[in-house]
This record gives structure tokens, C-alpha cells and sequence, in this order.
């Protein structure tokens, strides 16, 4: 992160044309984001690659758990970005060979993802660092608690597999979507609801609604800062192996 560079003259002069729209000029910023190409396999690619340009000219690059500019209102956005395939070409080059979608438009701080990896002006992020700790709130700051155990566990779970389900993980929390394709058309409601039973027995909320191509029969979802422990997901192996215990036992009578 840190050998990336990028020109942010086109940013610069983004920001300065909405300088007299934009209330506390100072606290917004001007954000290119780089979205993994929904058509292609997300686990070679499950970050969002962002360049920020703070009114100052400070420059910050930074890889998200979720896209800055659908986690908070886009106060401007720039249609025709000149410079859009620098960013496209850095993002290739960083998950090697992996297309984008590029968008650049205008946010307020604090933004609302969550940031993995950070690298750019160290006076600027030093302070945004300290005000989200003084207010509470995650983002630059989150940076600074994941080491490379956490990296491979959120890379192996935004899009991946935890036994028979699906794992999604966003700023919201990790999402786990059961797909049991043994399961007969007309008992899927019967298992369903053995699913919803044993969510409710192990006290874990149901997943919001995500776009899953396959058929599931039930979900859950974990805070996101579970993301640091092993025992949620044991949860989650307790409550499937009893799934898979009760499936055994009613097929017999079905």
C-alpha cells in the first residue's frame, strides 16, 4: 500500500468547484473508489480500493471492507473521471489481473466502512484516527487492529464457505446463508423452520436480506467484531452438526 501514488489534481480541482456547496469544507473529502467487478470470482478480490484527497491536498489510499460511497450519502458525484484508468490499472495490479468498476464523488467524515489496510498522509490520518477513537466510530482507525490472521480470516469469509453455508461479510456483520441441496422441494419449509429454531436457541439475529444465487433454507448473522474470536463460530459448527443431527433423525419418517 504504501508504494502506491496517484495524481490527485483532478480531485483537488473536484473539490475546490463545490468548496461554496459544501458545509465545514474542510471535513469533506473527495473519494475514488475501485469495486470488484460483480461478474468475476470475489475471493481473488474481496476489497475496495479507495483514494481519498482531503481539501489540503493530503492523500490517503486505502483497502475497505465496503464501499465508501454506498455506505454514506455521495454529496457530488464526478461523472467523468479523466484519470480512471490510473486507478483501474492499480487495482489489476494489486489483485492481479481482476477488473473494476471506478466511481468518484464527494463524502463528509467520518466515512462508514470499515478499513483494512491504510497507507498516505500520516498528519491527516493520525488525527481522523484519534477523533474516531474520542466518538467511538470505526473506520481509518479499524486499521490498526488487523494483523495477518485477521486479514486471511476476512478474506476467507467475505464470499466464502463455513461448512453448508454461505459467509458474506460487510461493515454489518458476518452473514451466514444455509444451503442444504439435499433437502426435497417439499420439506423445505419443515427445515427451514428446524434453521429459525436453532438460530433462536443460540441467540443469533437473522441475516438482512443479501442477493445469494442458491436456494437457502435459513440465516444468521454474527457481530462483526466476532470476526476476532473463534468461539461465535464454534457457535455456528454447534448449531449446524445439531441441524444435521435432526435432519438424520426425521428423514427416517419421511
Amino acid at each position: 500500500m504504501e508504494s502506491i501514488d496517484f495524481d490527485n489534481s483532478e480531485l483537488l480541482e473536484f473539490l475546490e468547484s463545490k468548496k461554496e456547496r459544501l458545509d465545514v469544507y474542510h471535513r469533506h473529502v473527495a473519494v475514488v473508489t475501485c469495486s470488484p467487478n460483480p461478474n468475476q470470482e470475489h475471493k481473488t478480490a474481496p476489497f475496495f480500493l479507495n483514494f481519498l484527497t482531503t481539501p489540503l491536498g493530503d492523500k490517503v489510499v486505502g483497502l475497505s471492507i465496503s464501499n465508501p460511497l454506498q455506505r454514506s450519502p455521495v454529496i457530488y458525484k464526478l461523472q467523468e473521471l479523466k484519470n480512471h484508468e490510473i486507478y483501474s490499472n492499480t487495482f489489476e495490479q494489486l489483485f492481479k489481473g481482476n477488473t473494476c468498476n471506478v466511481q468518484c464523488g464527494i463524502l463528509k467524515l467520518p466515512l462508514k466502512t470499515r478499513f483494512v489496510a491504510l497507507a498516505g498522509s500520516s498528519g491527516f490520518l493520525e488525527k481522523e484516527i484519534f477523533s474516531e477513537k474520542v466518538l467511538g466510530h470505526e473506520a481509518f482507525s479499524f486499521a490498526q487492529k488487523v494483523d495477518d490472521n485477521i486479514i486471511e480470516r476476512i478474506e476467507r469469509y467475505k464470499f466464502g464457505n463455513f461448512g453448508k453455508c454461505i459467509t458474506v461479510i460487510t461493515d454489518d456483520g458476518i452473514y451466514f446463508f444455509v444451503v442444504d441441496k439435499t433437502v426435497r422441494d417439499e420439506h423445505r419449509a419443515l427445515f427451514s423452520e428446524i434453521v429459525s429454531l436453532l438460530r433462536k436457541k443460540h441467540n443469533l439475529d437473522a441475516a438482512k436480506y443479501y442477493p445469494i444465487q442458491e436456494r437457502i433454507i435459513g440465516s444468521f448473522v454474527l457481530d462483526f467484531n466476532t470476526i476476532f474470536s473463534e468461539e461465535p463460530f464454534l457457535k455456528v459448527s454447534q448449531l449446524m452438526e445439531e441441524y444435521e443431527r435432526i435432519k438424520m433423525f426425521i428423514t427416517q419418517y419421511l
